[in-house]
């Protein structure tokens, strides 16, 4: 077997947890591959590591926080390799595997005690007024539409197929992924989807309004986001990343993409009981973080 890592040198310093790791992938026969580029780190020095791309790899582990995990997927998702996360950030919805438990983990994904979660992704498209198509986006988590850097609200008309829902004014929309249900829309109060779930959510963010209603629509659904005129330019967000300029009257298609990302469940929690465990050290790791 042979299994790809990708550590994120600011959270793996000196790729101290990359070279324990593929130690212990040696230990248990299996083959490490790293980037050709670490090659030229401290993992150059592990005999039995390889460096190639990722492409003869039946799993890619990740070392970093979830931002990682998310990064690594774009970069390889075209593989239709499965994913798993050592988590070296701050809490980790997706990176399940603690330094701790690397052996056991290996152990399993070895032993085949472990199930496949496949994951729906969503296409983002920004059109201009005239229906240029001004760029695209493959995302795991959410496409969030924001206000700009000044406290203005952003004025946004929501449809889902084609039918207007409402006229919406606020800091902005989140169209969110059952992946996505425990990040941006979750702290705005959107529902918790289960991951292996289809369903597409629409949560706002602060609208002004004496009401907030997030949406869970159907996975055949699209979705489409229009802008009207505005003072400070908002931003659209997939993932997290930068994405174009946005101008007014643009308009923002986002339904499913046609292909899914396969990541590793190791069984060690319970979605519910995870999340919940994982919302309550969030707020213990920052109360008693030493930064």
């Amino acid at each position: 077997m042979r299994f790809g890592i990708h550590a994120n040198s600011n959270r793996d310093k000196g790729y101290e947890v990359a070279e324990e790791l593929s130690r212990i992938m040696l230990d248990h026969g299996v083959t490490p591959v790293f980037r050709e580029y670490m090659q030229k780190t401290n993992i150059g020095r592990v005999e039995g590591c390889e460096f190639s791309d990722f492409s003869d790899c039946d799993v890619i582990f990740t070392i970093g926080g979830d931002g990682t995990f998310l990064g690594v997927i774009s970069d390889y998702r075209d593989l239709g390799i499965p994913f798993v996360g050592v988590n070296k950030g701050s809490i980790g919805f997706l990176t399940q595997i603690s330094e701790q438990g690397m052996e056991d983990a290996v152990v399993r994904i070895v032993e085949g005690r472990y199930k496949i979660i496949d994951r729906l992704q969503l296409s983002a498209e920004l059109y201009d007024s005239q229906g240029n198509l001004k760029g695209s986006e493959i995302c795991l988590n959410d496409v969030a539409v924001l206000r700009g850097d000044k406290p203005h609200i952003v004025k946004l008309s929501l449809f889902i197929d084609h039918e207007r829902v409402e006229r919406f004014y606020g800091d902005g929309l989140v169209v969110a992924t059952p992946t996505g249900s425990t990040a941006y829309t979750l702290a705005a109060g959107g529902p918790l989807l289960m991951p292996g779930m289809d369903n597409i959510i629409i949560t706002p963010l602060c609208p002004h309004t004496l009401q907030s209603t997030s949406y869970v629509i159907s996975p055949d659904s699209e979705v489409e986001i229009r802008l009207g005129d505005f003072e400070t330019v908002p931003i659209v967000t997939p993932d997290g990343h930068d994405f174009v300029t946005l101008s007014p009257y643009d308009i923002l298609k986002i339904r499913r993409h046609p292909s899914k990302v396969k990541t590793i469940d190791l069984g060690y929690h319970g979605f519910f009981q995870d999340v919940r465990r994982k919302i309550v050290a969030r707020g213990s790791f920052y109360e008693n973080s030493q930064e």
